[in-house]
């Protein structure tokens, strides 16, 4: 009662109560289906054949009745010609119908006999501006209540009926519709129902659907060789009664006669002179799709209903044989035409239909550029990574038998090839067998059998699709391949899916866990979950427990190092409660896959046809409801040789030389540009005799159908590659175990660097500005939720190891006497909220360093021996060196080097731009090449931190050391080796900085010493 007497309230208003003011002004977006489905995926179309009646012809023939759905896609809007089906929003009428119900509480169940269409009534809907459709009386919102809207298409006025629609005032909104005769005047009947809440808001989004059913006509398989000249439908019922947002007709007793006349000569078939009987031989000859006959603008457009007793489909036509009129009568008695679905009749002189079928589901497992997920499906499913490869895919490819009498099969094909053109199909090329396309072939040897029955479809086979890759992929990976250590290989596979390689037991260098591993070649391979180095380190508890000397900065000094939740590890050396594995990101598409976590191992894969030159972050999750990450590991595929260094002339305090990684940890090299491009492919499948058939149809990729039109061509877009003039490396803030995103520049990015309108105080007269920003972030791989991006500095140890993906700054205070915010902006780390109570940490890298060193020197403790921790982004065998350790690359010590006091010192440049540095060591030592690969910048005044994180200063290089030096807790930094070539600094000239200190918060580039006894 309470709901009847507040619709009532609402139901005493006329209609004309709403189009008064303009406030809230309501308008409508429409929404059509694309299509009438054509049998376009792997369960869309229902076939059935029974033997004709006929005359003139003893030989037996066969309708094929193929019923399918339609599909929906939402577009932009244009109207279109009366007698067309619609198959697109594009082609939409330029009208529709509007009636509309306002009321209060639930819709009830059953039709309400006093309610009215109180909002509005038959309104005509015109096409406005944009997408937008307006009423030519204006409708406005009502700011409370319900509304359900009931719209139709094309629109007829009540008082002049036309296209024999007939619109009808009743409490539901209703249409009677009379088909007419003549088929090019037979409209395609639209309907749709909305239900929204009255003080929505915005736009209706209508979702129309067809309400009637399209009934087309083809030739089929073997017909005789003629000309067609009259297509009838007789006996069928052609006036209903439709409510709209229902999906029942109600037809009327009466029945009519419809017929198309036209002169259609039928294709020739092709020559076929052997008559051998043979079932198999037959199926492959009759697979080729017939032509339409009566379709498009002569499609029948007719009432849903189940067909009298009376209804026939009739085909007058005369063979070109011996030019004798034939009339083919098929009865249809009993059979249904389905509303919002396509009818397609064809005949048929051999009672066998096969339909060819190809089901491609591809899973990006929720990885995307930069993290982004393409806006529809349809994008998601064209995307294609610059590598080419498409590594987890399932395809089901095989042949649907329908046969007049006998039971539907599924006939698999024994092989399925793909053919790519990377020119818009103006050439194809065929892939070759376990080099490209199809990678295994989808029928594997333990297929039980190829024929099975519908009740058990042919299964998806898993594997994967290999399409050529961007030149500038490919040059990445010559490259590794070309190396003069030989060990990058592409084709040789380490491990097996039985047993992975063990990452620890097999390290060249020292059998010890590490945060960070290093891959030559792909394959399986597995590693122990656990903290750092501390499985079989060397170290032992050093590596995560510091024993106190009692010195003066013993409260600067972490005593026990910690976990994700800021707790001490305490010995327990293996990651507790660990629910999964799973990546972070990855610079190089599919580098790493198939990640999972078992019994205290994580384990993953490093597919051949993805490999290449890049980094990748691989975390394990807790088992807490957030999923937390309670630990990370580098992946760093490189050609770089583990058991090569550089030696430097510099020595530790036991008198050994340093021994330098050959290059800067996680290095990639230069590459060129790819620009975007798009690669279509094609299917072919080899029936079981070996007769191969390109499949036109019946192609769809996740559950998406290839459009029809498109002759069963799938096209895919492949991305752009950003140039790499000086290569890249990944960044770590001091003391973070992290890799940090790289950055990238070319003469491009330079060019245009810095982009003004992301600044908030930006001086185009500063040199230091112009040089800052000129570089771009790598290309990266990951998931939304763990999108590389920025976050707020002053975090502790904890969070820092649950954030792997975060880079954390804060923005640059306007004023240097901001001590607060200068810190923040200075130092990512403030543990004084945490257990450990610390502000401030020297030992994160060196877990027994607990004295400040000193600018300029290379006396103890910038020469302390280094005890590798937890928190070392080294791989195994390698930790981070101390200050002294870059102390020969100059004459003299300081932060300002002028190239005078240089030893032998030359950039390298490429095109005008430094992309590096040689230097040669005093004394007679070694020559390194110091790559250009800049910086990450922290917290500055023009940008924030919802800007994100940028890499910066392509001319200047920072190299971190495991040395510290305090002056006060505020200005506390560690201290490093820079190359600096900016402009703004002295005149152009070269400086290098050896030994001095600046921020923890920059991310910088790391060069790993070897461990020595």
């Amino acid at each position: 009662m309470a709901i009847a007497y507040s619709v009532s309230s609402c139901i005493d208003d006329t209609f004309n109560k709403y189009q008064q003011e303009e406030t809230g002004l309501l308008t409508f977006d429409v929404e059509v289906p694309n299509n009438w489905s054509n049998g376009l995926s792997r369960a869309a179309t229902d076939i059935s054949i029974k033997k004709m009646s006929q005359s003139d012809d003893a030989e037996p023939l066969y309708l094929v009745t193929e019923i399918s759905e339609a599909t929906v896609n939402a577009a932009a809007s244009d109207a279109v010609t009366r007698g067309t089906p619609v198959t697109s929003t594009d082609k939409f009428y330029d009208n529709f119908g509007l009636s509309a119900i306002c009321y209060t509480g639930e819709w009830p169940t059953e039709e309400p006999t006093d309610w009215s269409t109180n909002f509005a009534r038959n309104l005509k809907v015109s096409k406005g501006t944009g997408t937008t459709w307006n009423t030519e009386e204006k409708l406005n919102w009502l700011g409370s209540g319900k509304i359900r809207f009931f719209a139709y298409s094309p629109y007829s006025a009540t008082d002049k009926p036309e296209n024999g629609i007939n619109y009808s005032n009743t409490t539901i909104p209703t249409l009677t519709y009379t088909v007419p005769e003549d088929v090019k005047a037979q409209c395609d009947l639209m309907t749709a129902m909305e239900d929204c809440p009255g003080g929505q808001g915005g736009a209706v989004s209508l979702k129309f659907k067809h309400t009637l059913t399209a009934v087309t006509i083809k030739t089929g398989q073997k017909m005789l060789e003629g000309t067609i000249t009259k297509v009838s439908l007789t006996g069928v019922h052609g006036k209903g009664t439709h409510q709209i947002g229902s999906d029942k007709w109600t037809t009327t007793s009466e029945t009519t006669d419809f017929e198309v006349t036209l002169s259609l000569k039928l294709p020739e078939k092709e020559n076929n002179t052997d008559t051998t009987p043979n079932e198999e031989k037959d199926i492959v000859d009759y697979t080729k799709p017939g032509e339409e006959i009566v379709d498009g603008e002569l499609t029948f457009m007719m009432i849903p209903q189940t067909l009298p007793t009376d209804a026939k489909l009739i085909v007058e036509f005369t063979d070109s044989l011996t030019h004798t009129p034939r009339t083919l009568t098929a009865k249809l008695e009993g059979s249904e035409w389905p509303m919002g679905k396509k009818v397609a009749y064809s005949i048929s002189s051999t009672g066998i239909i096969v339909e060819p079928i190809i089901d491609l589901k591809i899973n990006h497992n929720d990885i995307w550029m930069n993290g982004e997920v393409p806006a529809t499906k349809e994008e998601q499913n064209a995307y294609l990574p610059v590598s080419g490869y498409l590594h987890d895919v399932q395809l089901a490819a095989y042949a649907k038998v329908v046969q007049e009498g006998q039971a539907t099969k599924n006939l698999a094909f024994s092989s399925v090839e793909i053919e790519y053109s990377t020119n818009n199909g103006n050439s194809w090329t065929t892939t070759q067998k376990g080099s490209d396309g199809w990678l295994p072939a989808p029928k594997p040897e333990d297929t039980a059998t190829s024929t099975i029955t519908d009740d058990d479809p042919v299964p998806f086979v898993s594997g994967s699709i290999l399409l050529p890759a961007q030149d500038a992929f490919k040059e990445l990976r010559d490259k590794a391949t070309n190396a003069t250590n030989g060990i990058f290989k592409i084709d040789e596979i380490k491990g097996s899916k039985t047993e992975y390689h063990d990452l620890v037991e097999n390290n060249p260098v020292q059998k010890e866990s590490a945060n960070c591993y290093v891959i030559n070649q792909p394959g399986y391979y597995k590693f122990p979950a656990w903290y750092g180095n501390t499985y079989q380190g060397k170290n032992g508890e050093l590596a995560y427990t510091y024993n106190s000397s009692g010195a003066a900065l013993d409260s600067l000094v972490l005593k026990k190092f910690v976990g994700h939740d800021d707790t001490p590890i305490n010995g327990t050396k293996s990651i507790p409660n660990v629910h999964d594995a799973m990546l972070v990101w990855q610079d190089s598409p599919d580098l790493v896959t198939d990640i999972e976590y078992k019994d205290g191992w994580v384990y993953f894969y490093m597919p051949k046809e993805a490999f290449n030159q890049g980094n990748a972050v691989i975390a394990v999750r807790g088992n807490d409801d957030e999923k937390t990450i309670l630990w990370s590991w580098h992946i760093w595929a490189t050609y770089c040789d583990l058991e090569k260094f550089q030696e430097s002339k510099a020595v530790n305090v036991k008198g050994q030389n340093f021994q330098f990684l050959c290059t800067n940890l996680g290095y990639c090299d230069p590459h060129g540009k790819g620009d975007e491009r798009t690669i279509k492919i094609r299917f072919w499948g080899t029936m079981p005799n070996g007769t191969k058939q390109l499949i036109t149809k019946n192609v769809s990729i996740n559950d998406v159908p290839v459009k029809e039109e498109e002759n069963g061509v799938f096209t895919f877009t492949q991305p752009g590659i950003v140039e790499s003039t000086a290569g890249d490396n990944p960044y770590f803030q001091w003391g973070r175990k992290d890799p940090m995103l790289p950055g990238v520049y070319n003469a491009e990015i330079l060019a245009k660097a810095p982009i003004g309108e992301l600044y908030f105080d930006y001086d185009p007269l500063k040199i230091d500005y112009k040089e800052e920003l000129d570089m771009e972030n790598k290309v990266f791989y990951s998931t939304t939720n763990y999108k590389f991006t920025s976050a707020e500095s002053g975090r502790s140890i904890g969070e820092s190891i649950k954030e792997p993906h975060h880079f954390f700054i804060h923005r640059r205070p306007a004023s240097d006497k901001d001590t607060l915010n200068n810190y923040l902006r200075r130092h990512w780390h403030n543990g004084e909220k945490t257990i450990y109570k610390q502000k401030t940490i020297m030992n994160f890298w060196n877990s027994q360093l607990d004295e400040s060193g000193n600018t300029g020197s290379t006396e103890l403790p910038n020469n302390k021996y280094v005890v590798k921790t937890i928190y070392d982004p080294s791989p195994a065998g390698y930790k981070i060196p101390p200050p002294s350790a870059f102390s020969k690359f100059a004459n003299t010590l300081g932060a300002t080097i002028p190239d005078k006091d240089l030893t032998d010192f030359h950039a390298i440049l490429e095109k005008g731009v430094i992309t590096g540095w040689n230097i040669r060591e005093k004394d007679g030592g070694n020559l390194f090449l110091f790559p250009a690969t800049g910086l990450r910048d922290m917290g500055i005044r023009y940008r924030d931190v919802e800007h994100g994180t940028w890499p910066a200063h392509s001319k200047l290089t920072f190299i971190a050391s495991s040395g510290f030096k305090n002056e006060d807790n505020a200005s506390s930094s560690c201290l490093l080796f820079s190359i600096d070539n900016r402009q703004a600094n002295d005149n152009k000239n070269q400086h290098v900085g050896i030994i001095y200190g600046t921020n923890n918060a920059y991310g910088f580039t790391l060069r790993p010493i070897r461990e020595r006894d």
